[in-house]
């Protein structure tokens, strides 16, 4: 049994991590600001301590409390569009808070540090993205996503501790945030189908996407905390890529809905091509893409209705500018 703290652990990728972590006997403590996600969704047997990883007397505070032999840190804003936008707070709760939790790590003798990055840090790159590749980030998510793998090598190399870099894309599937609406598009989309109104796709809906099931990917991740592959980087997630049309059209079958919906300018810096190779993932840690898009859309839905339609949380910009989509804009709701 190991001690294991989780960061962001009241989120949608944390909250079922947990639980894994939990049902294989670990002790876990959770650490969340609750900013995006609710108390709700953390198992009972973990232990929860609130507070904000940017916080210096939060993070002594937990390190005080709870004294983990293993980190998984999840706690982020992954908004890659919003980032452009509001890129004080999202390179603040993404790195801020990445090297805050890194420090205290280090000072209170982690065994192993396991950091949630993201594709993004591949930007638009040739598909499908491998791990050897030279990541050329396109956006201020992947940028800051990027700056914590590489100050997380330097920082092992100085101070000898292990670490596994992750990259997961595209999850989805029940417990996922409903109103948030710069991201979780499955979620997000099927919101609006409850709400009886239209979603939006940007640009002409070509964008192509490997959409993950949240309980295939969680084993993978669970295994970066424990297997012999210190030091690595593992792109995770499913094989098959779908254009945001295809998914649209999935939804509306799955939730036999008639909802047309609204196309609207593309977002900016948006990567067209989101795909990658998961050998490394399969070889080390066993991944499996079992769940099919349709028996994942279909527990999705069914997750969602029981939810009831939510109201989304839109949250003014920090730069209100015209080039961020309508349907962000507090000032403009909706705009072409």
């Amino acid at each position: 049994m190991s001690k294991v703290l989780v960061t962001g652990g009241a989120g949608f990728i944390g909250s079922h991590l947990v639980k894994k972590l939990l049902d294989e006997k670990n002790e876990v403590l959770v650490f969340d600001d609750l900013s995006n996600s609710e108390k709700k969704n953390i198992d009972k047997r973990a232990k929860f301590l609130q507070g904000d990883c940017r916080d210096l007397k939060d993070v002594q505070k937990l390190f005080k409390e709870f004294h983990p032999d293993i980190v998984f840190h999840l706690a982020a804003d992954a908004a890659e569009g919003k980032s452009q936008f509001s890129p004080i707070d999202i390179t603040s709760r993404n790195y801020d808070a990445f090297i805050k939790i890194l420090t205290y790590s280090i000072k209170n003798k982690v065994k192993r540090f396991v950091f949630t990055s993201s594709i993004a840090v591949y930007g638009a790159l040739q598909t499908p993205f491998k791990e050897t590749d030279k990541p050329e980030p396109e956006d201020l998510y992947g940028v800051s996503k990027l700056a914590a793998e590489q100050s997380l090598k330097i920082m092992s190399k100085v101070h000898d501790f292990e670490y596994v870099i992750v990259r997961p894309h595209n999850v989805y599937g029940p417990g996922q945030n409903m109103h948030d609406p710069y991201r979780n598009v499955v979620t997000l989309w099927m919101n609006s189908i409850l709400r009886n109104e239209p979603y939006y796709i940007y640009g002409k809906g070509e964008q192509r996407r490997c959409f993950s099931y949240i309980d295939d990917v969680i084993e993978a991740i669970y295994k970066c905390g424990f297997e012999k592959v210190a030091g690595m980087t593992f792109n995770i997630g499913a094989d098959r890529d779908y254009s945001l049309n295809e998914l649209s059209d999935a939804i509306l079958r799955i939730s036999n809905s008639k909802i047309k919906p609204i196309y609207i300018k593309d977002r900016p810096q948006e990567v067209q091509l989101a795909i990658s190779d998961h050998t490394q993932s399969k070889k080390y840690l066993g991944y499996k893409d079992k769940t099919t898009l349709e028996e994942g859309l279909a527990k999705t839905w069914a997750w969602v209705k029981k939810q009831g339609p939510q109201e989304t949380n839109l949250k003014p910009l920090e730069i209100d500018s015209e080039k961020a989509p309508g349907n962000w804009r507090v000032s403009n709701k909706y705009s072409k």
